[in-house]
């Protein structure tokens, strides 16, 4: 788990379409559409994990068996589980092209992806934490100083 992403928010990418759509010195750049932060897949995991106030299993499975394993669970069952595509793609890390234009090109400052994960998220809690505010900015901190050895097995 330790590829390494810059997620966006998909309404980031629209407001950059919609602005490329009605500037016509737009026309013929090439525009790669990131998030201010990069992430590893194992922090977003956390993340996720800490919205939800569950610890769930990350199991890391190689590419060489994963790959043959998806193919058959696509072929025995009738709905789509993962391709051999997918597979490939979640093994690769994000690279960004320095040549290419970015959203501040166009003037958009995007938002940090953990500002958004209450949101979305929040629908994933148990009924017990359904009701909890997200984490203030110092609770987060204050997490941050300690090493949780249960959380570390």
């Amino acid at each position: 788990m330790q590829e390494k992403f810059w997620p966006v928010h998909s309404i980031d990418v629209g407001a950059a379409l919609e602005q490329m759509l009605y500037d016509d010195s737009t026309a013929g750049q090439t525009f790669e559409l990131y998030g201010p932060k990069q992430y590893k897949l194992a922090e977003l995991a956390e993340l996720v994990d800490k919205e939800i106030f569950k610890k769930r299993r990350h199991i890391n499975v190689p590419k060489a068996i994963l790959k043959p394993v998806a193919g058959l669970l696509n072929q025995a069952l009738w709905w789509h589980t993962l391709s051999a595509d997918e597979v490939e793609r979640e093994f690769l890390d994000q690279v960004i092209d320095p040549e290419a234009k970015t959203f501040k090109d166009l003037g958009i400052e995007p938002g940090d992806i953990s500002n958004f994960t209450y949101h979305y998220l929040q629908g994933f809690r148990s009924s017990n934490y359904y009701d909890l505010p997200p984490a203030t900015e110092k609770e987060k901190r204050e997490d941050k100083k300690y090493i949780h050895v249960l959380d570390e097995l």
